[in-house]
């Protein structure tokens, strides 16, 4: 029986959905508490104090003191956990790690290496490319922030990956048969708390984009290996890197990294493409290992899943969803998968019929600013952003409704068919708002768009892409 053992680990101790919410809210929010609570004897002997103090202008002149904070923060929040993981669920914490009886040591020094080497080669290409700002400091406020954040990122990275590739992911994977979906909701939430890394706009959704990559990654290399270390090791030196070497956090303010006057890390190397580097090397000759990730995870204890019945094409008789061949007239009830080639060149037909369409949208857009008078009070920010937001809109309706009855006009042109994975039935709408909704996860890396859905497919017994997994559909020869 195919299994992500991993995953099992959830069923120790209670999993009442209220046991979650108190444990995530109180290992959250408490720290907050605790802090508040031991400031108030400070406060009070030290009356009256000085109002007029600015604490962010405190932690610009002593940027350290942000990273004291943040390891009381995180010491405070991985005590809470542990004692409600413990007395609350009844869980331990080894098992949110991993399956095997103790903590695999070596293989968190190996996920901190292959990250080290991974980082430290891009800032290295960085330095090669802009090498005039870069201002190299080994004094002793460098020491003391590399002391700091080997001790207190070593508490948080820890924390954060037991919490959501370990509690969080064991915990959502007892609501969904199919492993990636844990995966990737634990990754959108870690992505989001990411959001106030930057200090504006466009830095905090450069932060998130890059942490929902990341903890995807971790999450797939955790079910891969039905084990946390090397996502813990690679967490941990992701943000000693990042803090000592380039000052990669802008909300810590100026710290003093290694270089120093401003350099941004992986200029030249786009972060986002780093941990899909750090995949090939964990898994490289083990690619087997990622199948079960992409596949239904059968029950725990439970002993068999009735299929359901099968129509068969030729002569319509109703065969036992277990049938290899029809019972009435003898022909295979096996459809031919779509290769992914076939399916790429109909993906293809179908985006440029849109690009089309969209375009002449674009024409019309243009026309209507340069003719109406009331034109002006339109911003090209705002023209291109509706055009976007429409063409989006319009590609996901055309292929979630023409998908519904099993065509786009792509498929027809290629002679391809979607159809339910078990059933070989024409899908429904849940399923096909699904299959279309994971084509964000399948154009993955969007520098090169489409190369994790086109892996995925080569790869897969059915040629499945992500979307078709957590669809429960497949791609058949019409």
């Amino acid at each position: 029986m195919d299994r992500i053992t991993f995953l099992d680990n959830a069923h120790q101790g209670k999993n009442d959905w209220w046991r979650y919410l108190l444990n995530s809210i109180t290992t959250w929010l408490g720290p907050f508490i605790l802090i508040l609570l031991m400031l108030i004897p400070f406060i009070i002997l030290n009356h009256p104090t000085d109002m007029s103090i600015n604490p962010e202008k405190v932690t610009e002149e002593n940027p350290l003191l942000l990273i004291v904070f943040l390891g009381i923060y995180y010491t405070l929040s991985f005590l809470i956990f542990f004692g409600f993981s413990r007395f609350i669920h009844h869980k331990t914490i080894l098992n949110m790690i991993n399956t095997a009886s103790r903590i695999k040591w070596m293989q968190i020094f190996k996920g901190a290496g292959l990250w080290s080497l991974i980082l430290g080669t891009a800032v290295l290409v960085d330095v090669l490319i802009n090498p005039s700002p870069i201002k190299l400091s080994l004094d002793l406020p460098f020491l003391t922030l590399l002391i700091l954040s080997l001790i207190i990122f070593s508490i948080q990275a820890s924390f954060e990956e037991i919490f959501f590739r370990g509690y969080l992911m064991q915990g959502i994977g007892l609501l969904t048969r199919k492993p990636f979906l844990p995966i990737f909701f634990t990754s959108v939430i870690f992505a989001i708390g990411h959001f106030w890394n930057g200090e504006t706009l466009t830095t905090s959704l450069a932060a998130v984009f890059n942490m929902f990559i990341f903890g995807m990654v971790l999450g797939i290399i955790t079910l891969g290996e039905n084990s946390l270390e090397t996502a813990i090791g690679a967490h941990i030196a992701n943000n000693i890197l990042v803090t000592t070497m380039v000052n990669g956090l802008d909300f810590m303010g100026n710290l003093p990294s290694l270089f120093t006057t401003g350099f941004e890390p992986s200029l030249g190397v786009p972060y986002f493409i780093l941990p899909f580097i750090l995949l090939m090397v964990v898994f490289w000759k083990k690619s087997d290992k990622l199948s079960l990730i992409f596949k239904t995870q059968n029950r725990i204890n439970e002993i068999h899943r009735e299929l359901p019945e099968i129509k068969c094409i030729n002569c319509k008789t109703i065969n036992p969803g277990i049938s290899i061949y029809c019972m009435n007239c003898g022909k295979s009830l096996t459809r031919e998968y779509a290769s992914t080639a076939r399916k790429l060149v109909a993906f293809l037909i179908d985006m440029t019929l849109m690009m089309i369409l969209s375009g002449v949208f674009l024409v019309i857009l243009i026309f209507i600013t340069l003719t109406v008078p009331v034109s002006s009070i339109f911003s090209l920010e705002l023209i291109s952003g509706t055009w976007i937001i429409i063409t989006s809109m319009m590609i996901f309706f055309y292929l979630v409704l023409m998908e519904k009855s099993g065509k786009t006009i792509g498929k027809i042109a290629m002679g391809l068919k979607v159809v339910g994975e078990d059933t070989q039935k024409p899908i429904n709408y849940r399923q096909s708002i699904l299959r279309n909704l994971f084509l964000v996860a399948d154009m993955i890396p969007f520098i090169l768009p489409g190369l994790l859905g086109l892996l995925v497919s080569v790869k897969s017994d059915k040629k499945q892409r992500i979307g078709d997994m957590v669809a429960g559909t497949i791609v058949i020869k019409d």
